[in-house]
């Protein structure tokens, strides 16, 4: 079925979305220049690093119609994330620390408020001293200079000529994609295929967002289950961090004995739901996803 591509069942182009995206990231990179108005650099690495996942999501739709300019920024975009990537990966651990104080699990022991401290002190000097090391000239450059690539080839682009079709065809495939990266076996997946999961539905969510306005009601509620199942893969993906950090010559590797039971126990916890969750999501083919979409625009175009 063919939806008319004139149709306005989108209420943000794609260029407004990449306008809005390039925009975040540029305000998240000044308040990282301004130490003293700025407020936590770990906040605005968080903002920052968000703004360049969705910007990478947008390409990886755009990849299609627009070719290998879209694929090229897509992978710059990912590098420039991961220059900002070990000041995250310490706050993941703090995350995750502070998941494993919830744990009231029987038989499970549970830290002492006064090693959860210690530790918590421990990892946040890590934190501090990566985003010491990560906030220099250089990084800084870079990161300006590829916002204003982005911007300029965003700019170039003829996305107006890019149909709604078009659209919907690299959406489906998204959730192909995801769906072919669903663990089989979530007892026995290795922490890296969750990953790589996570990184599929991560791109999957914020495309989804292009599509809300179809149905707002309807989509907000699919894209509300696909943030709680990012969620659940993304805190299972800090307590493997965390639990890495405990091995031998690492900065925790004093506290491994009291360590590993609640992380292996929690991460269990958030797998299980992970399953669930994803078990709902992906029960339908990418052809009847792409046709869910279809007729929610159809309907959208002619109450409109």
């Amino acid at each position: 079925m063919m939806v008319d591509p004139q149709a306005p069942p989108v209420a943000h182009s794609l260029r407004q979305t990449g306008d809005n995206i390039l925009a975040t990231a540029r305000a998240a990179h000044e308040r990282l220049q301004d130490p003293l108005h700025g407020g936590e650099p770990s906040t605005a690495i968080h903002d920052l690093r968000v703004a360049l996942k969705r910007w990478q999501a947008l390409l990886r739709l755009l990849q299609g119609p627009i070719g290998d300019e879209a694929t090229v920024l897509r992978h710059e975009a990912r590098l420039l994330a991961r220059e900002f990537g070990r000041s995250r990966d310490a706050q993941s651990v703090l995350d995750a620390l502070a998941d494993i104080a919830k744990q009231r699990d029987a038989g499970t022991p549970t830290m002492s408020q006064r090693t959860e401290a210690t530790i918590t002190r421990r990892l946040q000097e890590t934190r501090e001293a990566s985003e010491a090391a990560q906030l220099n000239a250089e990084v800084h450059q870079r990161l300006r200079d590829g916002l204003a690539r982005a911007s300029a080839c965003l700019a170039s682009w003829p996305l107006e000529r890019i149909s709604f079709e078009d659209s919907v065809t690299a959406l489906a495939r998204s959730y192909r994609r995801a769906r072919r990266r669903l663990p089989r076996e979530w007892d026995d997946t290795n922490p890296e295929a969750i990953h790589e999961f996570r990184k599929a539905i991560v791109a999957f969510r914020y495309q989804l967002d292009l599509i809300a306005p179809l149905w707002p009601k309807v989509w907000r509620a699919f894209i509300d289950e696909v943030q709680k199942l990012r969620m659940q893969l993304g805190k299972s993906n800090d307590l493997v961090a965390l639990n890495l950090l405990t091995q031998p010559n690492q900065p925790l590797a004093h506290w491994r004995s009291r360590l590993t039971p609640p992380i292996e126990s929690r991460r269990r916890f958030h797998l299980e739901r992970a399953r669930l969750l994803s078990g709902r999501m992906f029960a339908e083919s990418p052809r009847s996803f792409r046709k869910r979409i279809e007729a929610l625009a159809k309907a959208a175009t002619t109450s409109g």
